[in-house]
Order: C-alpha cells, then structure tokens, then sequence
C-alpha cells in the first residue's frame, strides 16, 4: 500500500491546477477507510482543478451525500472498509443519486465482480495500485470531464 500512496503522491510539480468557476468544478467524493489513499487521491484531482471531499466510512460518505451543497458527480468508492462494505455503499448512493458516477477501488478484480458491480450501477472499477494517469484515465471514462 505505501508504494500506492508514492506513485500517487509523485504528481507532477510543474503542473498548476486549472481553475474553474464553482458552478463548472466537478465534484469527486473520495470514500475510503485508509487515509493515505484518501489523501493520495485527493492531491491527485485537486491538482486537476476537481473539487474533492473525503468521507473514511460509508456511512460518512453517504451523509456527504445527502447532505452536501455541492452535486456530487462521481465518487471513487474503496470495496473493503469497516462497517458498510463498498458494495452496500453503491447501492444506497444510487438509490439517492441515480445519475452520480461510481467507481469502485480495489485491490481484487475478477470478470465476475466487474460483471456484479456493473449489474448495480457502477460506472467502472478502478484495481489496486493505479498511477495518478490510470486514476483520471477512470474519471474520465466514467464521464466526469
């Protein structure tokens, strides 16, 4: 995991955030327990121009979700976590927000959980480690550009 969490963090220096106006950012809720990823993830799309909140269980993700200002557009969702499992997340947030983009992360991907996760409604599925250019890879084939 921490040789995730330095390819993630190796963001390239000389590039600067576009800027956008709050209206045309995309908004990209992190739900993960492991603060590094958290963390490593966020710098990445932060230095994206996206606007990034970080939930570390499922229930404090889905609350973000509920409750939040801001339309969430996607959110990048960790399988594996205490309490809610990623799966059980999925399924309430699109029964809050059919149209929020979700890309579950993990470190164990099969033909049969792509096929699952797919089945209940997740735009794509994101397999641990991933570089900082396969994490926007799958944002943007999820459609959050």
């Amino acid at each position: 995991m921490h040789r995730l969490c330095e390819i993630l963090l190796c963001v390239d220096s000389c590039k600067s955030a576009a800027f956008f106006s709050p209206d045309e950012m995309i908004t990209v809720l992190i739900i993960d327990d492991d603060e590094h990823m958290r963390k490593a993830c966020s710098r990445v799309l932060s230095a994206q121009g996206w606007s990034v909140l970080c939930a570390e269980t499922g229930d404090e993700g889905l609350t973000l979700l509920k409750n939040c200002e801001r339309k969430i557009d996607v959110i990048l969702l960790d399988n594996l976590m205490p309490g809610l499992s990623g799966t059980d997340v999925l399924v309430q947030a699109k029964t809050l927000d059919p149209a929020v983009r979700i890309i579950m992360i993990t470190g164990c991907v099969t033909e049969e959980y792509s096929a699952e996760i797919t089945s209940m409604g997740a735009s794509g599925c994101l397999p641990k480690p991933f570089t900082p250019a396969q994490l926007r890879h799958a944002l943007d084939q999820s459609g959050a550009d």
